[in-house]
Formats: C-alpha cells, structure tokens, sequence
C-alpha cells in the first residue's frame, strides 16, 4: 500500500468554488488495497502536514515554488523548505508538479526562483504536463534531468451524446476565472485598436475584482461580458454556441493549462499561444487546436479554420487515453520505478 500526502489540499467552504485539480488528484490515487491519499482537507494547507498523522510514504507537491503568494507567504516558504528537508531526512519521496514555467503572480521573485531550485534539487520525480517544461528543467537545472517526465494533463470525457451541427453564436468564447495573466485586457485593448467582425462572450469571475470593471471600459461593442462562474451545464452550452475556445494568455508563464483540457473535454476547437501544452496539442492530429505567436493570427485561424470538422470519435479516444485513472496508473508505476 502506497501512502500519498498531496499539497495543497485545501478545504473547500459550502458556496465555495476551486480548482478541481486536487479534487480529481485524490480521487485518481485513491486504490483500495494499492494506494490511498492519507492528509485530509485543511484551510491552511501547509501548516496541516506538519502532523506526522498526515505522513504519507509519498509528498506530492503542487505549485510549491507559488508559496510566497500565500498569506505571510516568506515565512510559510521558510517552513516549507524546513520541511521538505525533514522529510528527505525520515525518507520520504518528493514529487514536484512543474505546472508553469513561473508563478503567475509578481512579488517575491528571487525567493521564487529560488523555491524552483530548491524543488528541482530535492525532489525524487518532477512531473510537467507540458514538453516544454521538460526542456526548461533539462536547459536551466541540468542537475535534475534524469528526474523530469511529461504527463498529459489527465482530463475527462464531456462529449455531448449528439453532434447536431449549429451555426455558432459567437466565433470566441474566453471563459474561466479571469485573472491579469490571462491576457484578457490585453487582447480586448488590441481589438479596441484593430476592429474586427468577430463575435466574442467573455464569461467568468475576475481576481481581483476590479479587474471586470477595467474589462467593461474597455471592451468593445462586438464582445459580451459576462461577470460570473458558469457551471459545467452552462458551460457545455456556451461551448456548443461557440466556434472556438481563446484562451489569450501571456505566454511568459504558461506552461499547461486546465482550460485547455475542460474545452477539448467538451470536443471545443481551442486556440491558444504557440507555447506549453497548447503547442503540444496543436500537433495532435486528433484534436483542434490552433496557437498564435501574436493577436493579428486569431482572426486568420477563425476564418480559416471555423468550419474545420471535429471528430467526436478522435475526441473521445484522445481523452479516453488521458484520463483520471490512465494518470493515477502511471503516477503509482512511476513511484513503484524509484522505491
């Protein structure tokens, strides 16, 4: 029996939205007889694995090097990089995610950059789902190579039972909480100042949230904003009435991405930048994905490619092979490999 002790495993209040990530993380590792994950949610998930109750035999580490984002965040690293060495001391195996090439937010930057390192040198396994980021350790931490392995970011199958073929409402669809690294204001400024025929809904909740009133005074007459958090039944419509998915991040930091695998979950034809997991999957014949190296190529995808034919039976296989239990499975055989 495998014992995993996954971070962050936050606890979720009632009304609460969260990243379903951890959620379908656990869920995956969760293998009566073989494995179990043994920390329960907490509101502060750091100072919850200090406990030796909460011990696995395996540390799976999600967004460690993003820890000085937190509240008292310097001190909470400090205890982290503490920790993490007091495990190594009793034994313990580290898995480091790699989920982006930097932290989305500013501030502390050398302390984060610093944390990287740290991970890269301490951990057993560094996982990405990105091949970009396997690059990334093997040019900037050539001490870690032989620890790095890509892993499809796990996804579901979504696909709706029929394919009834509909002329779209609007060519873009941009949902998912909204935040500066998102490159939202960016491509809406970009559009303010380069007029396009292109229908586009925005939908989503904004961090922080005067960033939907920056989001309305810039947006121009063509696009509808929405200011709330669709569920996956509403969310399943807008895609339906959409021709594409745009996801315009910033591409300094990205390397995957979960609106990526959601939209192709629901059989969405994605565009996205020519970075990560996006310029992965632009060559995956099965899919339709699309990237762009700046904001003037999105128009020319969407009338080149708006009418490009999605196989639901090329869909569902590609998310069939990539899902939850396919990913659960090669974490256990990748921790069986160094024990």
């Amino acid at each position: 029996m495998i014992r995993f002790t996954i971070f962050p495993r936050l606890h979720i209040l009632p009304g609460q939205k969260a990243n379903p990530y951890i959620h379908d993380f656990v869920t995956s590792l969760e293998r009566e007889g073989v494995s179990k994950v043994v920390n329960p949610p907490h509101k502060n998930p750091l100072l919850s694995l200090l406990p030796p109750k909460n011990w696995g035999d395996v540390f799976i580490f999600n967004w460690f090097e993003s820890i000085p984002d937190f509240k008292y965040g310097p001190l909470q690293s400090v205890i982290a990089i503490c920790f993490v060495l007091l495990l190594k001391s009793n034994r313990r195996k580290i898995i480091w995610i790699l989920h982006n090439k930097k932290p989305h937010a500013g501030g502390h930057t050398r302390l984060k950059r610093f944390l990287t390192r740290f991970m890269a040198k301490k951990s057993d396994l560094i996982l990405t789902h990105a091949t970009e980021g396997v690059e990334m350790i093997r040019t900037h931490y050539p001490y870690a190579a032989d620890k790095i392995h890509f892993l499809h970011h796990p996804t579901k199958n979504r696909l709706p039972e029929s394919s009834n073929e509909m002329n779209p409402e609007y060519d873009l669809l941009i949902w998912g909480s909204i935040s500066r690294y998102k490159g939202v204001l960016e491509y809406l400024t970009y559009l303010k100042e380069n007029p396009q025929d292109l229908k586009i809904c925005i939908i989503g909740k904004c961090s922080p949230a005067s960033l939907a009133d920056e989001i309305r005074c810039i947006a121009p007459r063509n696009v509808t904003f929405i200011c709330e958090s669709p569920s996956f039944e509403e969310l399943a419509r807008y895609i339906r009435h959409s021709a594409f998915v745009l996801a315009p991040y910033c591409p300094e930091s990205v390397l995957s991405s979960g609106i990526l695998m959601d939209s192709l979950s629901f059989g969405a034809r994605v565009i996205g930048p020519d970075v990560g997991s996006f310029k992965d999957y632009a060559s995956e014949k099965r899919l339709k994905v699309y990237t762009f190296h700046n904001y003037d190529e999105i128009g020319q995808i969407v009338a080149i490619h708006k009418t490009d034919p999605v196989s639901r039976e090329s869909y569902r296989n590609f998310l069939e092979e990539n899902d939850w239990k396919h990913f659960g499975d090669r974490i256990i055989e990748l921790i069986k490999s160094i024990h």
